[in-house]
């Protein structure tokens, strides 16, 4: 047990699979989490031991091609463990022969579905994506299917789809990604700073692609909404030391370079001091209200998941933490505790405490974000709970529809008017047709989630 918690030694896949049936989690949802886990630690950890899912005695290509034709049927229900199965079984073949329309129908579907899930459905796809697009054969219709997804001009959803690109290491990602950072879609050029982070953690830019990113890291430095973001300072702690050194010696301001040195330094995107204490804080309200069996001490690992998921300069990590923490019985627990954070004064701070409850859930609070999502006194506020809504996966109900419905008809802020576009779209895509007073921008926006979809949750 203690080389399994220290790191040592991967936890078996038929442990992980067992204790997901004894505490009643669906399936594929921990064995998700320990492979996504695995990926983002320590280069020395071992390697996650090959999944199978087909028993002994049958054959794993009978197993595919069922699932195969199930993926390839849009009538056809598809779980989050039907599609970690189907990912698993193709790639233990080095060669998978299909005809190009159906790897295009099932990676086009399994984009779809990525973009439309949360919490532990939107996890084991996004593993199952993962797999496929490590694979020799299956990459490039991965990659085909995403790169249709993004270039839509009215694309509304980039997380946690550009991320995949995380894991591509050739030089057409690589060069992928750099036309991202220039998109003129604010939401693509920003996720595609953190999966340049990513990509730059791992080595993947070299020679002129390395100077193309210097160059736009320095571009960044200097608009407002680079020098008060929080995915810059994920890039700049990423950056080679001579890379790091050219950036740095543009940035004039003191204010941000200290900031730029310490992030880097300490992994962290406040004084180490201040988030140690919010943490704490955090960790314990939701400890404190959260059933258990006996009596606790004070939950370090909650502690340390939190102050990852709330304030490591490291995207994918902040993700991984907040992940776990869904996963866990914690989990609307620490969304409640964030919410006073989210709601605070400080905007920086905020920014990351709403991003944590994106990925969480509206916990026990929904009424409290729903009353923020109509207070125009603070856009950014506003805009981010209105983005909640959008996020949680759940319908909106008739009376938080015609809330959203109002704001998003009044409002004259065009973060505002697009964060409720996402929460119908999402919530109540049968709103979306008194969108037709909209200037053409916003109802070409209204469009794309009707042919979208809705939010998708897993039966059961």
């Amino acid at each position: 047990m203690s080389r399994w918690e220290s790191g040592t030694q991967s936890v078996s896949v038929k442990v992980v699979r067992a204790y997901e049936q004894a505490i009643g989690l669906p399936d594929g949802v921990l064995l998700a989490a320990q492979r996504s886990m695995l990926r983002v630690s320590d280069p020395t950890t071992p390697a996650p031991e090959p999944v199978a899912f087909s028993d002994a005695d049958s054959a794993p290509d009978k197993l595919v091609s069922e699932l195969l034709e199930q993926a390839a049927d849009s009538t056809a229900p598809m779980v989050g463990a039907d599609w970690l199965r189907l990912a698993v079984e193709v790639t233990r073949f080095e060669m998978v022969l299909l005809p190009k329309s159906t790897w295009d129908t099932v990676c086009r579907r399994l984009v779809n579905e990525l973009a439309r899930t949360v919490g532990g459905d939107r996890l084991r796809r996004y593993e199952a994506a993962v797999t496929l697009i490590s694979h020799p054969v299956a990459q490039r219709h991965v990659v085909n299917a995403l790169g249709d997804w993004l270039i839509d001009p009215h694309v509304q959803v980039v997380s946690p789809l550009l991320s995949l690109l995380h894991h591509v290491r050739n030089e057409a990602a690589s060069k992928l990604v750099l036309r991202l950072l220039d998109a003129n879609a604010r939401p693509l050029n920003q996720g595609a700073v953190q999966v340049a982070a990513a990509k730059s953690a791992r080595g993947h830019f070299q020679g002129v692609a390395l100077a193309l990113l210097e160059q736009r890291a320095i571009r960044e430095l200097v608009t407002p909404q680079g020098q008060s973001g929080i995915d810059i300072l994920d890039l700049m702690s990423c950056l080679p030391e001579s890379s790091y050194q050219r950036v740095l010696r543009s940035v004039r301001d003191a204010q941000l370079r200290g900031r730029v040195e310490s992030s880097r330094e300490t992994h962290c995107l406040l004084p180490a001091e201040v988030a140690r204490t919010l943490s704490r804080n955090i960790a314990a309200q939701a400890q404190s209200v959260t059933p258990m069996l006996y009596a606790a001490e004070p939950d370090l690992l909650l502690h340390r998941l939190v102050g990852e998921a709330l304030f490591h300069v490291h995207g994918a990590r902040r993700s991984m933490a907040t992940s776990l923490l869904r996963v866990s019985p914690y989990g609307p627990a620490v969304s409640d505790a964030c919410l006073s954070l989210a709601s605070g004064d400080s905007e920086f701070v905020g920014a990351l405490a709403w991003e944590a409850i994106w990925q969480l859930g509206t916990g026990t609070r929904r009424d409290d974000i729903a009353r923020l999502a109509a207070d125009e006194r603070r856009p950014w506020v506003q805009r981010r709970a209105l983005t909640c809504l959008g996020s949680s996966g759940t319908t909106l109900d008739t009376e938080e529809a015609a809330r959203v419905v109002d704001t998003t008809l009044r409002t004259t802020h065009r973060g505002v008017r697009s964060a409720g576009l996402l929460a119908l779209g999402t919530g109540a895509p049968g709103s979306l047709g008194r969108m037709d007073s909209l200037p053409a921008e916003q109802r070409e926006i209204a469009n794309w989630w009707l042919r979208v979809g809705p939010a998708l949750a897993d039966a059961g």
